[in-house]
C-alpha cells in the first residue's frame, strides 16, 4: 500500500507498508496508517481517546500546541461539550474520537481534510482510491460523462464507486452503528449589528493567524478581493511575506496587480510580483494516490512556509446571490453543473434532508449549499492537492466560529460586491481604514455592473431573470 504525503487509511484490513514513509497506530480493531508527513496527536483520559491527524489552533490562546487542544478536547465531558469548544478552534483536520460507548471519525468545519469511507464502515481514507474495497458505478450519467472528466469534482456524498460516500461538512461517522449524523447547526443565527459581528470576527481572525505564525513562516497571496484584504490586514505585524501571481494572460495593469501594489505600499510591505512561468511554480504533474487530479500549481516562493489564503470565507459573502424558490435545478445550475439529471436529484436530495432544519436555525439555503456542497468538495480537493505538492496551505476563516459568527447578520450588509460587514472588519483590523477602504476591491466587470443594477434596486430582478434565461436554454437546447 502507497500513502501519499500527509495522507491516512484507517482500517480492519491489514497492510503491508513501508514503515519509513508509513507509520501506524493501533485504535481498538481498526490500524491507522498515515504518512510520515502527516501530523498525529494523541491524547487520553480514563474514559476517552482522542487522535487528531493534521493541526488546530485556538484564536484566544496563540501559543496553545496540538496537544494542549486535544487535551482540552478530551477533557469535556460529553459530546455536546466536545462539538462546543471544537466549534471554537481552526484546523485543517480528522478526529477519531473514542470511548466506551462512541466511537467517531470527523473532519474539520468545511471538510477540507477528506475523509471517504466504504459502505460497511470498516474502511476511512483521505482519498476514495486508497480503499480496498471499491466497485466501480458502470454506464452513470455523471461519473462517464464529459461533465466529470472536465470539472473533475464529486458530487455530494457521491463517489465513482457504489459503496464509497464522502463525509460532508457537519456531520461525523459514528463507526459502531455505522450511521452518518449531522451536528450541526444547533444554534440559531441571530441578526446582530455588524459592528458588534466585525469586532469579534477581526479578534477571531486576527487571533487564528497569530496562531499560525508561532508554529510556521507566513506568505499571503495579496489580490483584488475582500477576503485577501482582510488577511492582509490581520497579518501586517506577523513578519508575512507578501506576493502576487501575475499570470499569463494579466498585463502589468491588472487590477489585482495594482491593488496589491496599493496596499503593500500604504503600509511599506514589500511586494513579490511572481510571473506564472513553470520555471517559477511547484506543479502538480501526477499523483496515482489522488482522486482524478487535476492541473495544479503554486509559486515557488510558497515553498516550506503557511500559504495563508482567503477560500472558505465566499461562504458568508452571498456567494450565490438572492435566488429563492430553490431547486435542484437551480443549484445545479448556480454551482456550474449545468442540467446534469444526476447532479439535479443529488442537489434537491439535499435541499429536501436540510432545508427543515437550516430554516429553523434561521439559516439561508444559499449559504448552506454553498458551506456543504461547494466547500467540502471543491476547497477541499484543492487541499488535497497542495498536500500532494507538500505545500502547507491555510485557511483561517475555516472555522465554525467564525463562520457563525459572520452569518449572524443581514444578508444585504454582507453582500459579496459591497460588503458593508467586511468593511467594519477592516475598521477594526486598521488604523487606516478610512485609507484602506478608499482602495477599491475586484472592480472587474461583473463588479461594476452590480454596482449599477444595485444602485437602481435592480440587480435583484436581474440576477433572477438571467437565471431563468439560462435554465430555458437548456431545455431548449435538449
Amino acid at each position: 500500500m502507497i500513502l501519499g504525503n500527509k495522507q491516512f487509511l484507517f482500517t480492519k484490513h491489514p497492510k503491508t507498508v513501508d514503515s519509513e514513509i508509513v507509520l501506524t497506530e493501533v485504535i481498538s480493531d481498526f490500524t491507522l496508517y498515515y504518512n510520515t508527513n502527516l501530523q498525529v496527536t494523541k491524547s487520553k483520559t480514563e474514559s476517552k481517546q482522542l487522535y487528531l491527524l493534521g493541526h488546530l489552533f485556538s484564536y484566544e490562546d496563540s501559543l496553545a500546541t496540538n496537544k494542549t487542544l486535544l487535551d482540552l478536547l478530551a477533557s469535556t465531558e460529553d459530546l455536546e461539550a466536545f462539538f462546543k469548544l471544537l466549534d471554537s478552534f481552526y484546523g485543517e483536520y480528522v478526529i477519531i474520537y473514542k470511548t466506551e460507548q462512541q466511537f467517531l471519525i470527523l473532519n474539520d468545519c468545511c471538510a477540507q481534510n477528506e475523509i471517504y469511507y466504504n459502505v460497511d464502515f470498516t474502511e476511512f481514507g483521505s482519498q476514495s482510491c486508497l480503499l480496498s474495497d471499491k466497485t466501480e458505478v458502470k454506464n452513470h450519467p455523471y461519473y462517464n460523462s464529459a461533465l466529470f472528466r472536465n470539472k473533475k469534482l464529486f458530487i455530494s456524498e457521491t463517489t465513482p464507486y457504489i459503496n464509497v460516500k464522502h463525509l460532508l461538512a457537519n456531520h461525523y461517522l459514528e463507526i459502531n452503528t455505522a450511521k452518518n449524523i449531522r451536528f450541526y447547526p444547533t444554534q440559531p443565527l441571530e441578526i446582530l449589528d455588524i459592528n458588534i459581528v466585525a469586532k469579534k470576527a477581526a479578534k477571531q481572525l486576527k487571533g487564528y493567524i497569530t496562531a499560525i505564525s508561532k508554529r510556521h513562516d507566513l506568505i499571503l497571496p495579496v489580490t483584488g478581493g475582500f477576503d485577501s484584504r482582510l488577511l492582509f490586514l490581520a497579518s501586517l505585524d506577523l513578519g508575512c511575506e507578501y506576493y502576487v501571481s501575475k499570470h499569463k494572460n494579466m498585463s502589468s495593469n491588472h487590477y489585482d496587480i495594482t491593488i496589491a501594489k496599493q496596499l503593500c505600499n500604504l503600509y511599506g510591505k514589500t511586494l513579490h510580483i511572481i510571473e506564472d512561468t513553470s520555471a517559477n511554480s511547484i506543479i502538480l504533474e501526477s499523483a496515482e494516490t489522488l482522486d482524478v487530479p487535476r492541473q495544479g500549481s503554486f509559486p515557488k516562493i510558497t515553498k516550506n512556509k503557511a500559504i495563508i489564503n482567503g477560500n472558505i470565507s465566499e461562504v458568508a459573502r452571498n456567494y450565490f446571490n438572492y435566488h429563492t424558490n430553490l431547486s435542484g435545478k437551480k443549484l445545479a445550475l448556480l454551482n456550474g453543473f449545468s442540467q446534469n439529471t444526476f447532479v439535479i436529484e443529488k442537489y434537491q436530495d439535499w435541499l429536501s434532508k436540510n432545508k427543515e432544519i437550516f430554516l429553523k436555525h434561521n439559516f439561508n439555503l444559499l449559504d448552506t449549499f454553498y458551506w456543504e456542497e461547494k466547500m467540502s468538495i471543491w476547497t477541499a480537493k484543492a487541499k488535497s492537492e497542495a498536500n500532494a505538492m507538500d505545500l502547507n496551505l491555510f485557511s483561517p476563516f475555516n472555522s465554525r466560529a467564525l463562520l457563525h459568527q459572520l452569518l449572524n447578520t443581514n444578508r444585504k450588509d454582507r453582500d459579496k460586491f459591497t460588503s458593508k460587514l467586511y468593511k467594519a472588519i477592516t475598521t477594526e483590523l486598521t488604523d487606516k481604514s478610512g485609507t484602506v477602504n478608499h482602495i477599491t476591491t475586484n472592480p472587474d466587470f461583473e463588479r461594476k455592473r452590480a454596482l449599477i443594477l444595485k444602485k437602481l434596486r435592480l440587480f435583484t430582478y436581474f440576477d433572477a431573470l438571467r437565471l431563468k434565461v439560462r435554465i430555458l436554454k437548456r431545455v431548449v437546447k435538449k
